[in-house]
């Protein structure tokens, strides 16, 4: 049960290193989605939902203003 848990850390950190672009919607967003939204209905389960969105929005809208701070040189 040890070694199940250990390779399921280590895939999901190898997942989380490989540089997921926050603006696009990837398997790892969609499973965690999944995993908020458990035992939760209706509007609950919307609030969460539109929550993560906009989390992940404004990590996107982070990483393009620091690349466009890279490019510009500031």
């Amino acid at each position: 049960m040890k070694r199940i848990f250990v390779l399921l850390l280590v895939v999901g950190m190898s997942f989380s290193l490989m540089g997921c672009d926050a603006c696009k919607e990837n398997a790892l967003n969609k499973a965690g989605d999944w995993v908020a939204t458990l035992g939760k209905d209706g509007v609950e389960k919307d609030k969460v939902l539109a929550g993560r969105k906009a989390d992940r929005a404004k990590k996107c809208a982070e990483q393009k203003a620091g690349e466009m701070k890279k490019k510009l040189g500031m």
